[in-house]
This record gives structure tokens, C-alpha cells and sequence, in this order.
């Protein structure tokens, strides 16, 4: 196909989007992915959340149609039963459906399994480009991992350098399908890295700079996670407001991006809105 063909095809329906939104807690990640439960043109929201992100969401005075449009699976998981990324492992490699209990998040769960308790099933091969899916934290998901690699060791054991290695394989793997968009759109939320730069050594030693970068698994591996969106969302409260922006001259030393030219921080109110709709994205 050439690319004349190509801008004709995305003219009648675009293709599907990834979106990385971060900052630090409190900054309004969450709030700003539910708003697409506002966006007429949205058929549904899966919501993925690994840190009890949805108690944000039922304090947004959200409408009920809103509401309904928002599928959560709640994957929480601790060191002592830690299950969350082999679930998600799972979820975003499947070809068919694989089903989760409501209550815990688990694929195959024996205790909801004897209880008869309600299930439900995610496929992102039967979801389409009206739909969302929504990560909710990628910094969560990286102590997922590190959940699973220290099942039953003591509460002070720390990752050896290898097994940070197949964490970040772990997040190449979800990661890899999330910047591929095949089925849908997907909307990644973490929180932020502050990258220190010094010059000198000793009592000589000077910040130059701090860069800002979305937090995911390693220093190393959260200054390239970029790489797999096509959309880069900074948030942050400046002067007790909430502002953010995605174009790449947003702000100094702090990563932002979008192949589609979104800007959203010349936007008057910050929603996905901007991103989806404005953005042509979602039609």
C-alpha cells in the first residue's frame, strides 16, 4: 500500500492508538482516562487496574451511562500471593478468551470456582476500535513482577541484576502488543521517573539537570519505554492546577510526544477527549 492509499484508509477509519499518561500520584491520571467513558463514540473501556484506580473513578460524579461503558478487572496481587503479571502475561497473548473471577482477578480460582462466583472474560482479539483498554499503573505492573520473583522469600530479599532482566521482558512482552494496536486502543498509566544528571565527583559534585520520564521496571528501561506509544501525556499541579501536555516542545527535560500532532495543553480542560476525538483517533 502506498501512502496516498494509506491516508484515504485512515480518512474513512483510523488506525488504532497507544497512549502513555503520566506523573506523579495525585496529578489526575485516573480521572483523565475515564473521561473517554464520556465520548459518545466509545462502545467500551476495559479497565485493567492493578491499584485500586476505580475508587478514583466512582468519585468522579461520572453519569451512569458513563459508568456502564467501564468493564473493570481488578488484578491486585501482594508478595505473598502474587499472581498479577503471569494474569496479565496471559490476557495480552491468548488468542481465546481467558476468564478471571470478579472477586480476585485470577484465572482459574479455585475458591470462586467452589463458590460459583461470577467470572468474567477478556479477548482483545473480539474488541474493535471504538473500544479501550486501559492499564492502570505500568509502575504497578513492574512490582507485579518483582511480586513473582520473590514468592516466599523474606520480606528484605531484593531482585538480583538477571532477574530485573526478566521483568523487563515480562513488560516487553504486554508492551510489544499494547504499541501494535491490532484490535483496539490502549491507554497506559504510570507515574514518573525523575532522571538526576550531575557533573563532578566528591564535594564537587553539581546537579546539571533532572529529566522526567514515565516509570516503568528500571531506570534503563523507563527512558526507552517511549518508544512503544505514539501518544506521551505529561500531567503535573502547577499552581494548584492540574496541566499537562503531549507535544514535544511541551516542556524542557521532561519526555512528551505525539505522532498525531495532539496538543493538549492547548486545550482549555485537559480530557480524552482532546486525545481521541481531536486527535482523530476515534471518529
Amino acid at each position: 500500500m502506498d501512502m496516498l492509499a494509506l491516508k484515504k484508509a485512515r480518512e474513512k477509519q483510523s488506525s488504532s492508538h497507544s497512549i502513555l499518561i503520566y506523573g506523579d500520584s495525585g496529578c489526575g491520571k485516573t480521572r483523565l482516562a475515564a473521561t473517554a467513558a464520556l465520548i459518545p463514540a466509545i462502545e467500551r473501556i476495559v479497565y485493567l487496574d492493578l491499584e485500586n484506580g476505580h475508587d478514583t473513578i466512582l468519585s468522579m460524579g461520572l453519569p451512569d451511562s458513563a459508568l456502564a461503558k467501564i468493564q473493570l478487572f481488578r488484578i491486585c496481587d501482594t508478595r505473598k500471593d502474587p499472581h498479577a503479571m503471569s494474569t496479565m502475561l496471559k490476557m495480552f497473548s491468548a488468542r481465546e478468551d481467558v476468564v478471571l473471577c470478579e472477586e480476585h482477578g485470577r484465572i482459574n480460582c479455585l475458591a470462586c470456582s467452589k463458590a460459583n462466583a461470577p467470572t468474567q472474560a477478556f479477548n482483545l482479539n473480539r474488541m474493535n476500535h471504538n473500544e479501550l483498554v486501559v492499564i492502570d499503573t505500568g509502575s504497578q505492573l513492574a512490582d507485579c513482577g518483582v511480586n513473582a520473583l520473590l514468592k516466599g522469600q523474606p520480606e528484605d530479599a531484593i531482585l538480583q541484576i538477571q532477574e530485573w532482566g526478566t521483568i523487563t521482558n515480562w513488560l516487553k512482552n504486554i508492551l510489544q502488543v499494547v504499541q501494535l494496536g491490532k484490535n483496539t486502543n490502549f491507554v497506559v498509566l504510570t507515574h514518573t521517573l525523575y532522571n538526576e544528571e550531575y557533573s563532578g565527583t566528591g564535594p564537587n559534585k553539581t546537579l546539571i539537570r533532572t529529566k522526567t520520564y514515565p516509570l516503568m521496571g528500571t531506570k534503563n528501561f523507563s527512558t526507552r519505554v517511549g518508544k512503544y506509544f505514539g501518544t506521551i501525556v505529561n500531567l503535573e499541579v502547577r499552581n494548584k492546577k492540574h496541566v499537562g501536555g503531549s507535544s514535544t516542545t511541551y516542556a524542557l527535560n521532561t519526555q512528551t510526544k505525539s505522532r498525531l500532532g495532539i496538543k493538549v495543553e492547548s486545550a482549555a480542560e485537559i480530557t480524552m477527549t482532546e486525545i481521541l476525538v481531536k486527535g482523530g483517533i476515534i471518529k
